[in-house]
């Protein structure tokens, strides 16, 4: 009896009258299903995610921002605001003191708020009403100090 031995290099042989099965699987045997992964999306199952703090919370977040961004420019504007009343504040102590002086007092101090300025002249506290016209001009009244 011949021993012909037609199974592949590294597998046993089989019992003579049953059939050979090979050990590794060829392209037409299905390879067994892999075991499932800590990744579900490599496997091939695509899975959904939950959504992200910011994908749940975005509605607040851009809120917030949108209230920040209106105080910080409301802080800006006041800001610009208060900066060009004083600068107002400061022309009209000066106009104040070159009238004064013109008229021949001496100014020691003055403070304006607005079209109303609080003065020492030549040691006496006075109240200085600044009045402006339409053509820009600024004419003065002058009184005894009236206020607290």
């Amino acid at each position: 009896m011949s021993t012909e031995d037609n199974q592949p290099a590294g597998t046993a042989p089989s019992a003579p009258g049953t059939p050979s099965t090979p050990s590794t699987p060829t392209a037409a045997q299905p390879t067994p299903a892999a075991p499932q992964a800590a990744w579900p999306e490599v496997a091939g199952e695509p899975q959904e995610r939950e959504p992200g703090w910011f994908d749940r919370n975005s509605a607040a977040v851009i809120a917030v921002s949108v209230a920040v961004i209106a105080v910080v420019a409301a802080l800006v504007a006041v800001f610009f605001w208060r900066e060009s009343v004083d600068e107002q504040n400061r022309d009209t102590e000066a106009a104040v003191v070159d009238f004064v002086e013109e008229q021949g007092g001496e100014v020691e101090v003055v403070e304006c708020d607005g079209d109303t300025c609080s003065a020492v002249v030549s040691g006496q506290a006075l109240t200085v009403l600044v009045l402006e016209d339409e053509d820009g001009d600024q004419h003065f009244g002058i009184t005894s100090y009236v206020g607290d």
